[in-house]
């Protein structure tokens, strides 16, 4: 199977083989289901690429509770990688079986690689992960509950479908009601009672841990999602002036 962050970067920046060739991922390892692959506090000088699987960043509060900030699916990175260590302030952990690598992203992202449509395409990746933040803290602070997890579905969709893993009818999607309720700012009991009424709107069925949509449009005109803040538009006119210019 192809590297899920090179599906991506093909599907959005319409980056070739040649652009990547010179990259060099290391050895993949396998993590269980809740291991933790960083921690609050600790100091790296490495990004964790997904390949497979799902995790999440959290921060934990005061009393014992956690905070789910963003779900990384295969394809994106657990960490944004600076150019010299940095000491984090979050904490990774998988919420599925996973497979990770560690990546060099500092360097590859360095405009002074000779990388330069690679660099441009990582760039606004970062970009993204940044716009996302905001759409959930917008998502979390102004959306009542049913608008809040169904705009969550859709935006799940959105970004597995970007590495062959949804189409407008499904996805797979194996959170647990904790997980959703951890990111979502409810409890488990409402994150059940809010499922349960989506599904009765007949927004969306659930079988198997596969979410079937019967109607992409009308699930995403309730949840009030708009696709621009994952800045498609603005990856595919930067990689076309990128290409223009190499």
């Amino acid at each position: 199977m192809q590297n899920a962050l090179l599906t991506k970067l093909n599907r959005l920046c319409g980056l070739e083989p040649a652009d990547w060739a010179s990259l060099r991922f290391g050895e993949p390892r396998h993590a269980v289901p809740h291991e933790e692959l960083l921690s609050d506090g600790q100091v790296v000088s490495h990004a964790g690429l997904l390949l497979s699987g799902f995790a999440c960043r959290y921060k934990m509060v005061g009393d014992g509770r956690r905070a789910i900030t963003a779900f990384f699916v295969p394809g994106d990175f657990t960490n944004q990688q600076m150019s010299e260590h940095q000491r984090l302030d979050f904490g990774v952990t998988t919420l599925t079986v996973c497979e990770i690598v560690d990546v060099p992203l500092a360097t590859w992202r360095d405009p002074g690689s000779g990388r330069t449509r690679l660099s441009h395409a990582l760039t606004l990746l970062a970009m993204t992960d940044m716009a996302i933040q905001r759409a959930w803290l917008a998502n979390i602070s102004q959306r009542p509950a049913d608008k809040r997890l169904a705009h969550l579905l859709c935006e799940l969709r959105h970004r597995l479908s970007l590495v062959d893993m949804a189409d407008s009818h499904s996805f797979r999607m194996p959170l647990i009601q904790q997980d959703l309720a951890d990111a979502l700012g409810l409890s488990t009991v409402h994150v059940n009672r809010v499922m349960q009424h989506i599904k009765e709107m007949g927004l969306i069925r659930v079988r198997d841990r596969m979410i079937l949509i019967g109607d992409l449009e009308r699930l995403e005109k309730f949840a009030e999602f708009d696709p621009s803040y994952l800045h498609l538009g603005d990856v595919h006119a930067m990689a076309s002036a990128v290409h223009a210019t190499a």
